[in-house]
């Protein structure tokens, strides 16, 4: 049972299948230009806007080949980024690549609240980009007010480029709307979202992403983007926009927040009845629990022994955090048989013994 990666074990609703149903039949089966089919950055115009779908969206492989153009357009060598962790592990070995530093800000646990004063002691006259991620894996929660607040005065006041990944924006459990940093930082050329279709529709495969950003800023990502993938499939790109153009959209994301806040409750009950403390998430479809032992050694005995594979928390830290070294991640965009099955197997390996 695979709780371990943020990969659906089921294919996506009935109503993506068929947009991809519609497309595959057409013409399109050639180049897009590299910034993105028209169809599908109209469609994101659309979506996010205020947007000018020909000079401020570009249509990447992916969320991380985004962030690769993204990181590509603002970092040289020497240049600092700020990275608030725990991070997703794309996040610096992609800095790194280019001959950044990686100045972490660590938080220990969801509680935990960014401020202005964890930034500035990690900001120099070298730092160039922070790096956030909200909603947030693993911490499953989104940057709160204060949080946004402390980001956008780094970007107003030094200059300093945000970049926010935004892949769970629609995953949000209790269906209040996403705000993020199109919302947040007002100068368009300090600012970069990126999101993807890869998780609101559990479409990891077909690696369709996107950044938007202001013009100038924009330039430069499609002038690295167009030299590492040039384009995604121009079919899947269309089956994403007949996804965002469909009057249907928004009930798809109701319809798929609700049956993944009550896949997630329903696990978070299951650990909290076997003694293990868990909360549930604000958004997305990650828990953290407290295993109470060594994380990574914890782990290792479930999925040799019982078949049940997490991911402990400290492979989102750069450095040990000892307030997470029990922590384990698991992920729970599967089908229900399969949180099903991995609860049985946890109650039990872990159930409290009874009494005879």
């Amino acid at each position: 049972m695979n709780l371990a990666q943020g990969v659906f074990d089921h294919g996506p609703p009935a109503q993506v299948l068929a947009a991809l149903t519609e497309v595959g039949a057409g013409t399109e089966h050639q180049y897009a230009p590299s910034a993105g089919h028209p169809v599908l950055r109209a469609a994101l115009a659309g979506r996010y806007g205020p947007l000018d779908p020909d000079t401020e969206i570009t249509v990447c492989a992916g969320a991380t080949e985004a962030y690769y153009s993204t990181m590509a357009a603002l970092i040289r060598p020497g240049d600092e980024v700020i990275v608030v962790e725990p991070a997703y592990e794309q996040y610096a070995p992609v800095i790194t690549g280019f001959g950044g530093i990686v100045r972490p800000v660590r938080l220990t646990g969801p509680g935990d609240r960014l401020d202005a004063a964890a930034l500035a002691a990690v900001t120099s006259p070298a730092t160039r980009v922070i790096v956030v991620n909200s909603p947030w894996n693993p911490f499953g929660r989104c940057l709160d007010e204060l949080e946004w607040q402390a980001v956008a005065e780094l970007a107003e006041t030094r200059g300093v480029v945000v970049v926010s990944d935004e892949t769970y924006e629609h995953l949000v459990l209790d269906g209040r709307p996403h705000r993020g940093v199109l919302e947040r930082v007002a100068d368009p050329e300090l600012r970069v979202k990126i999101s993807s279709a890869s998780k609101t529709l559990a479409v990891t495969g077909w690696r369709v992403g996107w950044a938007l950003a202001g013009p100038g800023l924009t330039a430069r990502i499609r002038a690295a983007h167009q030299f590492v993938t040039f384009c995604p499939a121009a079919p899947l790109q269309l089956a994403v926009a007949r996804v965002l153009d469909s009057p249907d959209f928004d009930d798809l994301i109701t319809s798929t927040v609700t049956g993944m806040a009550e896949q997630v409750t329903g696990f978070v009950h299951t650990l909290t009845g076997l003694g293990i403390p868990t909360r549930v998430p604000e958004a997305g479809f990650y828990v953290l629990a407290d295993v109470g032992d060594d994380a990574t050694a914890w782990c290792e005995r479930m999925v040799l022994d019982h078949g049940v594979a997490g991911l402990p928390l400290s492979v989102f830290y750069s450095h040990p955090v000892p307030e997470a070294a029990s922590m384990v991640r698991f992920a729970l965009c599967k089908q229900p048989s399969t949180l099903a099955e991995a609860s049985r197997r946890l109650q039990a390996r872990l159930a409290p013994s009874r009494p005879a």
